[in-house]
């Protein structure tokens, strides 16, 4: 499938204007550790720096798509809290790595799918909710468990969680930390579709693929309106949408697509 490559427990495969991120720790389930959500955000950057890639697709190794947070590395936190070694103001510092993934996500100008198997809690959820689209195996686990543990959700969960499933579903989720699987969260929005463990990853790269053919700039620009529209009016949204008219309509591209849909044939989009 492309070039690949593999650093810091992650690999990265880019095949054409699509491109893969898959966290490879399978003995952990993907759980990160700080150092972990530091190699994340950077091999995002890179990849938004990308101008090739259309759409990317985040996956896990093994049984599991992204544990959360290491909780091993949790209780040694706790003791060190105890002997001055790790402080409040180092536990900031780490929060604000694992949110700025969620960022780097959400201000992509390409989608972002999730491709979710096993387990997907905690921190791992959050990644998911951050995603544009999410595909998920059968039997897949999908949570927040951070009450269990006595902490409290943190990558933007509170925030993505009410806009996907509603507020009530979201409060019982958050309160209960108990988790609910793949079909539930199929029935509650929380994800797209939902496949047998072996089609996952043909399922997603199907879906990535079917975005990428599609005429990049429209594309970006929708996954920005719709995101705007969730805190917008009607006419904001409205002039918006004539804003981005306006910008597409002289493009190469809508030339193409609209000679192409006349001809018959594939359009050829190159972006510009």
């Amino acid at each position: 499938m492309g070039n690949e490559t593999i650093k810091n427990r992650f690999i990265v495969k880019k095949d054409g204007h699509l491109a893969w991120l898959i966290f490879d720790r399978p003995e952990k389930l993907n759980a990160m550790s700080s150092q972990g959500w530091r190699d994340f955000g950077a091999h995002l950057r890179d990849l938004l720096e990308d101008r090739d890639i259309r759409c990317l697709i985040l996956a896990g190794e093994g049984r599991g798509f992204l544990a959360g947070h290491d909780v091993g590395e949790m209780v040694e936190h706790v003791d060190q809290f105890a002997s001055g070694e790790y402080t409040m103001g180092d536990l900031h510092e780490n929060q604000k790595l694992l949110q700025e993934t969620t960022r780097l996500i959400r201000k992509a100008r390409f989608p972002v799918i999730a491709a979710i198997q096993g387990v997907a809690v905690g921190a791992g959820c959050e990644v998911t909710l951050a995603c544009d689209l999410v595909v998920a195996a059968e039997g897949t686990q999908i949570g927040f468990p951070e009450v269990n543990v006595g902490v409290t959700i943190t990558n933007g969960g509170t925030w993505l969680l009410p806009r996907k499933v509603g507020l009530a579903r979201a409060r019982e989720l958050a309160y209960t930390g108990e988790f609910i699987d793949a079909d539930e969260a199929w029935r509650i929005g929380l994800v797209n579709k939902v496949v047998p463990e072996g089609q996952l990853r043909d399922a997603a790269e199907k879906l990535a693929r079917r975005i990428a053919s599609r005429a990049p700039l429209p594309v970006q620009m929708h996954k920005t309106m719709l995101d705007r529209g969730m805190e917008s009016s009607l006419e904001t949204m409205m002039n918006f949408e004539t804003e981005a008219l306006l910008v597409t309509a002289r493009t190469r591209d809508h030339a193409e697509g609209a000679t192409a849909f006349f001809e018959k044939r594939e359009p050829e989009f190159t972006g510009t």
